[in-house]
């Protein structure tokens, strides 16, 4: 669709339109467009009104001037405007329709100006703008591409210095090749520091020294190896431990690694250790306890003897003896015709701890014993030789005892 010049009234309308809302004259389908000057005019006319073209080249027309006025009327379609002119002879006068007549000195509708310089020119002046249009988006699309490219590559870089991977910080390396020179320095900082941390590491894990790995973490305080190293060094310490296997040894190991991997098995070890251990305290109780017990003996008392042994012991080779039973051995020791009797017994003692319960523990005792025996006879008098083997429970009292004689 386009808008041109009504060729009869000269008012700007549609080529599609039915007729001219001006002058009523028929157009769609009856108007056609010189091809040398652009002039629009009705199509039953044989030439171009302006350049005086032919409408049809190939068809033969008479000459314009031959045409009369009242034959080129005829032939072009009346609107119920348009003056009809009669054809009647006679005085009668010409009939008019009430369209309103255009000026005859009117220049639009006698001397239509040419389109052909103002379409060149509308056209030039579009292909402006839509060249400007172009460059426009061209460089917007680019700027929004450059300010994505920017922001990925910034953060692709944040993200590569946080990293503790060589591939990530060499892979930005090759991704972002015109990235800003600081960025691409820093990162290759990174780099080479992760590298030398690689190698510092290695040399640490393959000395299998706890000093090298506690040189590595002093060095490298925040290498992704350090929680390796820890654990190494935890590993180390609890092996020499369990190599030493002393109350000492573990202690140490709990002391250095409260959160070690291996302090259950530290405390387990301990705890046996010191349920083999005989303390200061516990030497000092089984001494106690058997010195009383021979000393009661000596001095034939029978509620201090009592209160030492259990109520069911072994005593000899009777295995469910009580403390009559004990009361009875004190009495075979002192036969007829002795007036004195001394139990010596020595310093230190063969002590074997063993555990009987949560914290509880029994003493097993061997020692030499050496009986002096004085009689009313002093000829009698003598000193016999003893092997004794005697346990003491829990609860301090003796549940087991033989004394064995030795015969030299």
């Amino acid at each position: 669709m386009a808008i041109i010049k009504c060729p009869e009234c000269g008012h700007q309308i549609s080529d599609k339109a039915p007729s001219c809302p001006s002058c009523g004259v028929e157009i769609a389908g009856k108007i056609t467009r010189c091809p040398d000057c652009g002039k629009v005019y009705f199509k039953e006319e044989d030439l171009c009104p302006h350049c005086h073209r032919p409408t049809n080249p190939n068809r033969p027309m008479p000459h314009m001037a031959e045409k009369t006025t009242e034959e080129r009327q005829e032939a072009r379609p009346l609107s119920p405007f348009s003056p009809q002119i009669s054809t009647q002879t006679g005085p009668a006068a010409p009939q008019y329709h009430t369209r309103q007549e255009q000026p005859e000195n009117s220049s639009t509708a006698d001397h239509p100006q040419p389109m052909q310089p103002e379409n060149k020119k509308n056209k030039k002046t579009a292909l402006i703008v839509s060249f400007v249009l172009a460059l426009l988006i061209c460089g917007v699309c680019f700027y929004m591409y450059r300010q994505a490219q920017d922001n990925r590559e910034q953060e692709e870089y944040e993200i590569a210095m946080k990293s503790s991977e060589p591939l990530v910080l060499q892979g930005y390396l090759d991704t972002f090749k015109d990235a800003p020179q600081e960025h691409r320095d820093s990162i290759m900082a990174h780099l080479a520091a992760l590298k030398q941390n690689d190698i510092d590491w290695t040399n640490a894990l393959v000395s299998n020294s706890k000093a090298a790995l506690i040189d590595y973490i002093n060095s490298h305080p925040d290498s992704p190896h350090r929680k390796e190293a820890l654990n190494k060094i935890d590993s180390l310490d609890w092996e020499q431990s369990a190599s030493l296997n002393t109350v000492e040894a573990y202690t140490a190991y709990l002391t250095e690694h409260p959160d070690g991997n291996y302090f259950n098995e530290a405390e387990e070890a301990l705890k046996k250790i010191k349920a083999k251990e005989v303390s200061d305290d516990e030497k000092t109780m089984v001494s106690s306890t058997m010195r009383n017990f021979f000393q009661s003996i000596n001095a034939r008392d029978e509620n201090g003897l009592t209160s030492l042994v259990a109520d069911q012991l072994t005593l000899l080779d009777k295995i469910d003896a009580t403390k009559s039973d004990v009361v009875d051995l004190m009495n075979k020791l002192h036969k007829d015709g002795i007036t004195h009797m001394n139990w010596k017994l020595p310093t230190n003692y063969d002590i074997r701890k063993r555990e009987v319960g949560d914290a509880h523990y029994e003493y097993s005792i061997s020692f030499p014993a050496s009986q002096v025996v004085e009689y009313e006879n002093s000829e009698k008098n003598t000193t016999n030789q003893f092997r004794i083997n005697a346990k003491i429970g829990p609860d301090g009292k003796i549940s087991m005892l033989k004394l064995v004689k030795i015969i030299e």
